[in-house]
């Protein structure tokens, strides 16, 4: 009896992790393209090539070898490859050293390799809005006093 609840204790084990998807990952190999639109709850590495839009709730990595022309929507964004289109990262883009993107990026942090290759617009929402009233402040109290300093200049030269 022991040997038999051992054995079934292991084989319901096993179904369990493939029921939890949110640590499992979709690659797409290198010899494969796909041309239309991909959406996942899991991560995805991309090596092959891709031509369309992508929507990921996790992660998409785009390796090294992958080549894609689309725009990506998904929580975190890492680009080692090729990239022509738009990416709104929820949470974080990356560039790494190999990376190229020709395409505006829209997400809260942004991270650009020094040799990694950016061609676009980078839209950076909730820091922005944290940003503009703390820039404004100091502003407003720095504009009184340099105007009232800038006129006693031109005053003393002229007696």
């Amino acid at each position: 009896m022991a040997i038999f609840t051992q054995q079934k204790n292991p084989l319901p084990a096993t179904p369990v992790p493939a029921v939890v998807s949110g640590s499992q990952s979709s690659v797409v190999g290198k010899t494969l393209l796909i041309k239309g639109e991909i959406f996942s709850d899991d991560e995805i590495l991309i090596e092959g090539k891709i031509q369309g839009t992508i929507s990921v709730k996790n992660r998409v990595v785009i390796g090294s070898e992958g080549i894609v022309e689309a725009d990506i929507e998904a929580r975190e964004v890492i680009i080692k490859g090729k990239v022509t289109g738009n990416i709104r990262g929820s949470q974080r883009v990356e560039i790494v050293p190999s990376g190229a993107l020709h395409g505006n990026i829209q997400s809260p942090r942004v991270v650009v390799a020094d040799s990694g290759l950016f061609e676009g617009n980078i839209e950076m929402r909730q820091r922005d809005n944290k940003g503009s009233p703390h820039v404004e402040k100091p502003s407003d109290n720095q504009n009184p006093p340099a105007a009232s300093e800038h006129a006693n200049l031109h005053k003393n030269p002229r007696k």
